[in-house]
């Protein structure tokens, strides 16, 4: 006989609804902050921290830390409802080393600005850094849920996943940002994460089905096989015109 598990009272925990907490959490956001994740993928991202309840997550493509600032009150209400411990963090990378639109700020800074000194202390950011610099710091298998919305350019999204694909716990989700650019802003479309998410999500097993009610961020879990995975994005990688030139010497080393 299964025993039911009784889900969190999240409107008790958050004072609120959980769309009007990320809502309000939106409003927030510094009329600086440019390119950052909309209303909707607020609450996209925020749902999938209460859904999936993982102590730790790890943030390719820092920006202004806006994004952040959602995925450390996420964590923060899942250890207030007792599903996880109070060491939960989130560990954040940034491939540049001062804001890809203001130079004169750091990646982050949104977070730093915004976030209480309690739930700042959380976070962790890496910067200059890449998939490279992950895999030094994280262990096979560890990583339980990604959230990527780093560089939007093909290859970077298929490289970034090929960077990560053995830190990725089995089971484990994929939270992507821009799946569908193009389409939103086709003015500076980039077709990068539209190509991976598309490839990734064909098996209805580990199709999002919540991307019709949030067009521009999707999920995918990490297959126990994640050969297929690998297959997939390394046909993502050379099936489609570069939107810009790596360094062979990178895509070895991440590759490798």
């Amino acid at each position: 006989m299964s025993v039911e598990t009784e889900l969190p009272d999240w409107d008790e925990i958050l004072g609120t609804e959980i769309d009007d907490y990320c809502d309000n959490l939106s409003r927030l956001k510094p009329d600086w902050v440019e390119g950052s994740i909309s209303f909707q993928d607020a609450r996209f991202v925020f749902r999938k921290v209460l859904q999936l309840t993982p102590r730790t997550i790890v943030e390719i493509g820092t920006a202004s830390g806006f994004s952040t600032v959602i995925l450390v009150h996420a964590l923060s209400a899942v250890a207030k409802a007792g599903l996880i411990a109070n060491d939960f963090r989130v560990v954040s990378y940034d491939i540049s080393p001062y804001l890809y639109f203001d130079h004169a700020r750091l990646p982050g800074d949104a977070a730093r600005e915004l976030l209480p000194a309690d739930l700042l202390e959380h976070v962790s950011f890496r910067y200059p850094a890449t998939a490279i610099e992950l895999r030094q710091e994280f262990e096979p298998d560890s990583i339980e849920f990604l959230f990527l919305d780093g560089a939007h350019d093909h290859p970077w999204p298929a490289l970034d996943l090929l960077g990560t694909l053995d830190r990725l716990k089995p089971t484990g989700i994929v939270v992507l940002h821009d799946i569908s650019l193009p389409r939103v802003a086709p003015e500076s479309a980039r077709w990068g994460v539209k190509y991976v998410y598309d490839a990734l999500s064909e098996r209805e097993l580990d199709k999002d089905q919540a991307i019709a009610e949030v067009p521009n961020s999707g999920s995918f879990f990490v297959p126990k096989e994640r050969e297929w995975m690998r297959d997939r994005l390394l046909s993502v990688l050379y099936d489609y015109p570069w939107e810009l030139e790596i360094t062979p010497d990178y895509t070895t080393e991440l590759l490798a």
